[in-house]
C-alpha cells in the first residue's frame, strides 16, 4: 500500500535536476547542476554574471546536446572574449545548493563590483501588489514544490518575465539571460527573487545593472551590506506584514 507521501509526490511531481557542462570555444569551463530548459537563458546570464561576456553578440553560438548522464552546452565566443578566457584560465563547479559554486579563491569569490547610479526605485505599494502576481508566473513551480523563480520587473511595476530553476541563483542567471538576449535595459528594471537573499544574489543583480533586488525571504548581514556598498535598492516582502526597505541607494 503506497502511504500517504508517496501520493502527494505522485501528484505533485519531482523537479529535475541535470549535470549542465558548459565549454567554451571547446574549453572545459564549468559543471552546473541546473533544471533543463531554458538552457540558452541560463549561459547568456552565467556569462554575463561571471564576466566572459558584457553583451549578447560576444556570444555566436550555443549548442545543446543532451548526452546519457546529463547536457553539454558548447557555446562559440567572440575571439577577444576567449582570449581573456584563457589568460584568466578559470575553473568553476556549481551546485544547486547553497554556497559560493564552488569558488575556492576569496577574491573570486567576492569580484569587484561597479557602484551603481542613484535611481528611483519601486514603491511600497507596487512591491505589495506584485505579490499576488506570482503564481500566474510559476508555472512549474505549481506542479512542484522545490522551484526558485526569478522575476524581470519594469519601472511600471509590471513583470515581464518569470524564470524558475532548482536552484535560486541558476534562476536569475536563466532570467539575466533572457533579459540580455531580449535587448532589455536593466537601467529601469528590477529583480524579484523567490528564495532568500544570499550576497551571490545582490552580486548578480549588481553585475546586472537592476535599480532594485525584492527578495520574498530574508536577507543576509553579508547580502545588505555589500547591496549599500553599491547603490542596490534592497527590498524584503514578509510572509504576512508589508513590504520595506532594507538598503537604499545614496
Amino acid at each position: 500500500m503506497n502511504s500517504p507521501d508517496h501520493k502527494l509526490i505522485t501528484k505533485r511531481q519531482l523537479v529535475n535536476e541535470t549535470p549542465i557542462a558548459i565549454a567554451l570555444n571547446g574549453i572545459s569551463f564549468v559543471v552546473m547542476l541546473a533544471s533543463p530548459y531554458d538552457l540558452d537563458d541560463f549561459v547568456y546570464g552565467l556569462l554575463l554574471s561571471e564576466g566572459v561576456i558584457s553583451n549578447k553578440n560576444q556570444i555566436h553560438d550555443v549548442q545543446i546536446t543532451p548526452v546519457p548522464k546529463g547536457i553539454v552546452v558548447d557555446v562559440t565566443l567572440a575571439n577577444r572574449q576567449l582570449e581573456s578566457l584563457r589568460i584568466r584560465q578559470r575553473q568553476l563547479r556549481g551546485t544547486s545548493g547553497c554556497g559560493l559554486c564552488g569558488k575556492t579563491a576569496i577574491d573570486e569569490a567576492f569580484p569587484e563590483l561597479p557602484l551603481l547610479p542613484t535611481r528611483k526605485c519601486l514603491s511600497i505599494a507596487d512591491i505589495e501588489a506584485l505579490k499576488d502576481q506570482l503564481p500566474h508566473w510559476q508555472q512549474r513551480a505549481q506542479y512542484s514544490g522545490a522551484m526558485h523563480a526569478a522575476f524581470w520587473i519594469n519601472e511600471e511595476a509590471n513583470i515581464l518575465a518569470c524564470r524558475e530553476d532548482i536552484g535560486r541563483h541558476n534562476a536569475v542567471d536563466k532570467l539575466v539571460g533572457y533579459a540580455l538576449k531580449q535587448g532589455w535595459s536593466p537601467e529601469t528594471a528590477n529583480l524579484l527573487v523567490t528564495s532568500r537573499c544570499s550576497v551571490e544574489i545582490v552580486q548578480k543583480a549588481i553585475l546586472c545593472g537592476v535599480v532594485s533586488l525584492i527578495t520574498l525571504a530574508s536577507p543576509t548581514q553579508l547580502a545588505v551590506d555589500t547591496a549599500r556598498e553599491h547603490n542596490l535598492h534592497l527590498f524584503h516582502i514578509p510572509k504576512v506584514d508589508r513590504p520595506y526597505q532594507i538598503a537604499e541607494a545614496h
